[in-house]
């Protein structure tokens, strides 16, 4: 019994000594204290977090926090904006002084010649930072622009794969182009689109004229510099990073199904009932947007290494782009590798030396679009829904029959069905499949971006930089015409072949100095350099055009090529070859006073060659000053510290020039051929010249002249900031063609610097980042304002035509007016009693005529916004990002009022049309005698308003302390939904419609639409 004691006692004492290791390590103490800020200021909601547990508690409104946690523990502090703390648990009081982090308060943004503290800005740049970028569906550099910043605006004449949208910086400043600079590492581009989003670091935009006039006369429609990834000091690491999206088509306009086909057929007498019903087969309802659009796929893969240690980095990145668009078939593909090799080594104390290179290789095919004289995108919005997609041989209707007999090329499928051809709409719009397969577009080229340079310092405050840029590319394209039958407008009987290869070669050699000096409280700044820039392009083209016969030896794929010319076919060949250069000096220096005060000026000297300019005239002079005062360091402002962290106001006024309607020397007098003369009595005859244009020797740069007024703010801790601009800037002497001459004199007046436009607007940018524990959240928004007006044009010109539609021009740049304003008939209402369209009668002449022509709308928006909501909780992310414009017009031009059967859009021209029973109809009726004015009028003018949802992102980061057992650094998975909702009134494919970047903004004449995407996506880290 006692043996039985002793066994249970020894045991019991064995279990208390295992448990005494554990009771202790359970040991919990109490801590508390209160959080203060350098200015000895109280911090709410600051985070308090016993690390590698959920156990955590905030700050409350008076700074104070208690919190138990297990003795021994690590305690962690944080809260955005200020340096994280760890201490170990005491028990009792623990108060903490949180440190602004500097780092990010006073982190750089990259300016023209070389970077500047954020803090001390004093024009208006923006930033878009790698976050902004990644892990985005998009293709290239100007989408990732959109909505993540105020004042810039995306114009997308196309979202087919390999198209690459228009950036427009602070509004419209040109008759001709207002596309901004681009400059890559310090290259300039006048094409971004290779530049893969993966690797860029930082997108800096120069808005105002201040920042941009280092650029001199090639920024006066602002600048956007772009700096790519370089490697960091430490262990190399290597990145993988894919992405598998399947695209379809986002939105389906509502067109006229079979029966309300052919009731607006019969009302309007295009046809009787019974000739549509004895055509119809009674069941055919076809969708053409579903014959021609279909799921698609597009993946992406990047890989990337980098390092560096003490003295030099390395970043080698590849990547893959496999686009495949959303027309069915391989019609719209875009295909594309980069290569981006950065790298820069401290040889000595006083020379580094490093290179950048972007490397492009792309081949891209494109389907018609944006033409009501025949293309795909048009066609799918006009073809009748009576008519099947193809026919069997067997139940080939007569006309296709015919046409077949007549030897005719019906083309077919992949299973031998030969694609419809209409018995009741005979155009330049025909099967879409048709337009598909009948050309072979083939396009292709490579890009070679960089440069290398030279850091030298032969004393402490003194940077000396030398760098060479080059640009390289190439390019090549080929277009096989196939035979085929559209219908009886549009045919072609024989193959043709025609093709094109070109190389442009740039480089730009730029020396500059950079001094730097502070002593006691002041900082004095001095830049100063010289640029000169060369650029050659030279081309050749070759076409095969046929004679009564096929062009090429036979038409097979084989064969597809120049070489294999039939000796029928005739031939044409050009090339030529164009060299420009430009010089340039130019100067910055700075003064700042403790970083309260802070003044900036620059000039820029740029001279143009004789290709540009006249010699007299070929120097430009650009200046800008700009003047910060940070009020937030006054000693008045102290008792306010606490609530606004950070106020500084900004002002700055600067000219910049343009080069976008100079080339080809326009100023020149020029002769041309004109007739023949027989100036012998044997009839031998010579031809004549004469004056084709009378020369213009005091033509000069276009100029833009800018006052530009701000001010950033930090508020509560810096969670909130806010910044606002108003800007107001004119651009003068713009190049105008088309002045009447003197009647005395005759021909035709050179171009004349002979127009003004002004843009007025505000900018507001606006974020708020906190944290309640784990979760951390933020929200940033942008919204910016615009009034954009023609102010002067020469007096001989009322107005210059831009875009037309069909027979008529639609826009115009005319004073008083925003620049290519739409112009029509105004639209008053449909008469009762016949149904006919009526309009004002502006003039009082008692009828239509051109003085009934006015203002029906414009395509510039009243302002632009973007919103981005981004999320994270753990392991767990979400950002939701959305982008839109409000008060823009777009101009329905898909449907041509000389083709009266083809398909309607519902909206427009069906839904509340006047009838015999409906006389109170708002839309006239089928077939009304007046279409052609009322396809000319604001009745075809829609609210181009919209707000499109870009991206709604989840993903997950898997604990590191996970990956670490498999040698990962790093993993994320994510999926997305991209452009999955649209918020619009207007009933086409999309409210992003143009058919040019200029002229034609806001004009829809079935542009290709953008896709939605469902989006899979991993990064890995090793």
């Amino acid at each position: 019994m006692k043996h039985n004691e002793m066994k249970r006692l020894t045991a019991l004492i064995l279990f208390l000594l295992m448990g005494i290791p554990f009771l202790m390590a359970q040991k919990t103490v109490k801590v508390s204290g209160k959080i203060t800020d350098d200015s000895n200021e109280t911090m709410i909601g600051v985070s308090i977090m016993e690390k590698g547990t959920n156990n955590g508690i905030i700050t409350d409104f008076n700074g104070n926090y208690s919190l138990f946690v297990h003795e021994g523990a690590t305690i962690v502090y944080s809260y955005i904006g200020y340096i994280t703390q760890e201490k170990k648990a005491v028990a009792g009081t623990m108060n903490i002084t949180m440190k602004e982090n500097q780092k990010v308060l006073e982190e750089v943004v990259v300016v023209g010649y070389g970077v500047q503290k954020k803090s001390s800005v004093t024009g208006a740049i923006s930033q878009v930072k790698t976050e902004d970028i990644q892990n985005r569906t998009i293709s290239n550099a100007q989408q990732a622009l959109q909505g993540k910043t105020a004042g810039v605006q995306i114009i997308q004449t196309s979202a087919a794969p390999g198209s690459s949208p228009t950036i427009r910086i602070r509004g419209y400043s040109s008759n001709a182009a207002s596309s901004p600079l681009y400059v890559v590492d310090g290259i300039r581009l006048s094409d971004i689109s290779g530049i893969d989003p993966n690797d860029i670091a930082s997108m800096e935009v120069l808005k105002d004229a201040a920042s941009a006039a280092i650029y001199g006369a090639e920024a006066g429609n602002g600048v956007v510099l772009i700096t790519t990834k370089k490697g960091k000091s430490g262990e190399g690491k290597i990145a993988y990073d894919f992405q598998y999206s399947v695209q379809s088509l986002a939105r389906i306009p509502k067109m006229l199904n079979s029966e309300q086909y052919i009731d607006y057929m019969v009302e309007g007498s295009t046809f009787t009932r019974d000739y549509l019903l004895k055509n119809w087969d009674g069941v055919t309802n076809t969708s053409w947007s579903d014959v021609a659009f279909g799921n698609s796929q597009m993946q992406k893969h990047n890989l990337a290494f980098t390092g560096g240690g003490d003295k030099g980095n390395y970043y080698l990145s590849l990547t893959y782009l496999d686009n495949n668009g959303i027309v069915k078939g391989n019609a719209d593909t875009y295909n594309r590798m980069t290569a981006t090799i950065n790298s820069e080594y401290q040889i000595k104390k006083w020379l580094k030396v490093g290179t950048t290179n972007q490397i492009e290789k792309y081949n891209v095919r494109t389907v018609s679009s944006n033409n009501e004289y025949g293309s795909l995108l048009t066609s799918i919005l006009q073809l009748d829904p009576l008519t099947p997609d193809t026919y069997t041989y067997e139940n080939l209707p007569a006309n296709m029959l015919t046409a077949l007999n007549d030897g005719k090329h019906l083309l077919q499928d992949e299973n031998g069905n030969y694609y419809a051809v209409s018995k009741f709409l005979a155009c330049e719009q025909y099967n879409p499949m048709i337009m598909r397969d009948n050309n072979i577009d083939r396009n292709s080229g490579f890009n070679v971006n960089g440069s290398i340079y030279g850091d030298f310092k032969p004393f402490k405050d003194l940077t000396i930089t030398s760098r060479l840029g080059y640009r390289l590319s190439g390019a090549r394209s080929s277009t096989t015409s196939l035979p085929f039958y559209g219908n009886s407008v549009q045919s072609k009987d024989y193959l043709s072949q025609s093709g094109q290869s070109s190389t442009s070669i740039y480089y730009q050699w730029e020396n500059f100095a950079n001094y730097m000096k502070s002593f006691d409280k002041h900082t004095v700044s001095a830049m100063v350099g010289m640029s000169y820039q060369e650029s050659t392009y030279d081309y050749v083209s070759g076409s095969l055009s046929a004679n009564g016969e096929d062009a090429l030896q036979k038409n097979d794929p084989l064969f597809y090529y120049l070489n294999y010319g039939a000796s029928s076919a005739t031939k044409s060949v050009g090339g030529e070859k164009t060299r420009s250069a430009k010089m340039s000096y130019f100067g910055r220096v700075g003064y700042d006073y403790a970083g309260k005060y802070m003044l900036q000026a620059s000039l820029r000297a740029d001279a143009a060659d004789l290709s540009f300019l006249p010699s007299t005239n070929r120097w430009g002079y650009f200046p800008a000053v700009s003047a910060g005062w940070s009020v937030s360091e006054e000693k008045f402002f102290m008792p306010l510290k606490e609530k606004i962290n950070s106020l500084k106001l900004r002002a700055s006024w600067g000219q910049n020039g343009s080069l976008s309607a100079l080339s080809g020397y326009p100023y020149s007098t020029d002769m041309t051929s004109s007739g023949i003369y027989p100036f012998t009595l044997e009839n031998y005859y010579i031809t004549g010249a004469r004056p084709s244009t009378m020369g213009n020797e005091k033509l000069k740069w276009e100029t833009s002249e800018q006052i530009n007024i701000g001010f950033d703010a930090r508020f509560l801790r810096s969670r909130l900031t806010f910044g606002l601009d108003y800007f107001d800037k004119k651009t003068k002497d713009l190049l105008v063609w088309n002045t009447t001459p003197s009647l005395a004199i005759g021909g035709n007046t050179s171009p004349m610097n002979a127009g003004n436009v002004s843009n007025k607007g505000l900018e507001f940018e606006l974020s708020w980042r906190d944290h309640i524990r784990d979760f951390n959240y933020s929200v940033r928004a942008n919204l910016a304002t615009l009034k954009n007006k023609v102010t002067y044009i020469d007096p001989s010109i009322n107005r210059i035509e831009g875009t037309k539609f069909h027979t008529s021009y639609v826009t115009y740049f005319e004073k008083g007016y925003p620049v290519y304003y739409f112009r029509g008939y105004k639209f008053t209402g449909v008469n009762s009693e016949t149904g006919e369209p009526t309009f004002a009668d502006l003039d009082k002449s008692g009828g239509l005529s051109e003085g009934d022509i006015s203002y029906i709308g414009d395509a510039i928006p009243d302002f632009t916004y973007g919103i981005t909501l981004a999320a994270s909780w753990k392991g767990f992310d979400l950002t939701i990002f959305g982008t839109g414009s409000h008060g823009n017009d777009i101009f329905n031009c898909i449907n041509r009022p000389d083709f009266k059967a083809s398909n309607k859009l519902k909206e427009v021209f069906y839904d509340n049309r006047w009838t015999v029973d409906n006389k109170a109809g708002t839309v006239p009726r089928a077939g009304a005698m007046l279409m052609d004015k009322y396809q000319l009028s604001d009745a075809l003018v829609y609210d181009g308003s919209y707000y499109k949802i870009k991206q709604i992102q989840f993903g997950y980061s898997f604990p590191q302390k996970w990956l670490k057992k498999i040698f990962v650094n790093n993993l994320r998975i994510y999926g997305s939904l991209d452009d999955f909702i649209t918020f619009t009134s207007y009933p086409g494919f999309d409210p992003e419609a143009a058919a040019s970047t200029t002229s034609g903004m806001g004009i829809d004449k079935g542009s290709y639409p953008c896709s939605k995407k469902v989006v899979f996506g991993l990064n890995i880290e090793f």
